[in-house]
C-alpha cells in the first residue's frame, strides 16, 4: 500500500519529467509491482475528480433537468472518466509491440498514471473558480482553458521522456492518443445521455 512519501516522490518524479528532466524516472518504481501499483494513482485522483463530477452534475441539472438526477449524473460521468483513463492503456497493451513500444510500455503506463494524477490536482483551481465565482463564467472558462493547455504541454513532455523516442514519433503518438481520448469521451457521453452544460458566450 502506498504511503504519503511514495505519492510525493511519484508526483515529484512526474513534475521533473514534465519539465524535461529524464532523471525523474529514477524516482519511480519501474518494476512489475510498480506497474500495478501505479493504478493507485486513480485513487489519489479521486478527490479532485469527485469535485469536478459534482460541479458537472450541478451544471447539467441546472441547464437540462431532463438529463437525470445529480447522483445518476455523477455516476455516469465517473464511468466516462475512469473508462477514458484505463481503456486507452488496455488498447496500447495490444498494439505496443507493433509500434515499437514493447520495451517502453510499462514505463509509459507508470509515468502516465502518476502524471495524470498530478495533472488532476493541478487543474483544481479551475474547478474552485467555477464554484466560488459562479457569476463570472468567462473567468472560469478562461482559467480552465489556460490550465488545460498547460496540462497538455506538460503531459506531452512526460510522454516524450517516457517513450524515449524522437519528437516526431512522440508528436504522432500523442496526437492519436488525445484524439482517441476525445472521441471516446464524446461517444460515451452520448451513449450514456449525459448533457453538457450550455457553452459560455465570451462576446
Amino acid at each position: 500500500m502506498l504511503n504519503f512519501e511514495d505519492i510525493q516522490r511519484y508526483f515529484w518524479g512526474s513534475w521533473r519529467i514534465m519539465n524535461g528532466h529524464a532523471d525523474g524516472l529514477e524516482l519511480f518504481d519501474l518494476s512489475e509491482d510498480g506497474f500495478w501499483q501505479s493504478f493507485q494513482a486513480i485513487t489519489v485522483s479521486l478527490p479532485p475528480l469527485i469535485l469536478s463530477w459534482i460541479v458537472f452534475a450541478n451544471d447539467a441539472v441546472a441547464f437540462r433537468p431532463e438529463t437525470g438526477t445529480r447522483l445518476s449524473l455523477i455516476g455516469r460521468i465517473a464511468f466516462v472518466d475512469l473508462t477514458a483513463w484505463v481503456l486507452p492503456l488496455v488498447v496500447l497493451l495490444f498494439v505496443a509491440p507493433r509500434i515499437g513500444l514493447r520495451n517502453r510500455f510499462s514505463v509509459y503506463v507508470i509515468t502516465s498514471n502518476w502524471g495524470s494524477a498530478l495533472v488532476n490536482w493541478l487543474v483544481v483551481p479551475a474547478t474552485l473558480v467555477h464554484i466560488f465565482v459562479p457569476t463570472r463564467p468567462q473567468l472560469s472558462l478562461g482559467v480552465d482553458l489556460i490550465l488545460n493547455a498547460v496540462a497538455l504541454v506538460l503531459t506531452y513532455r512526460l510522454t516524450h521522456v517516457a517513450l524515449k523516442k524522437t519528437y516526431a514519433y512522440t508528436t504522432a503518438f500523442f496526437a492519436i492518443l488525445v484524439t482517441g481520448y476525445i472521441i471516446l469521451v464524446v461517444v460515451l457521453q452520448s451513449v450514456l445521455g449525459i448533457a453538457m452544460p450550455e457553452p459560455v458566450t465570451l462576446g
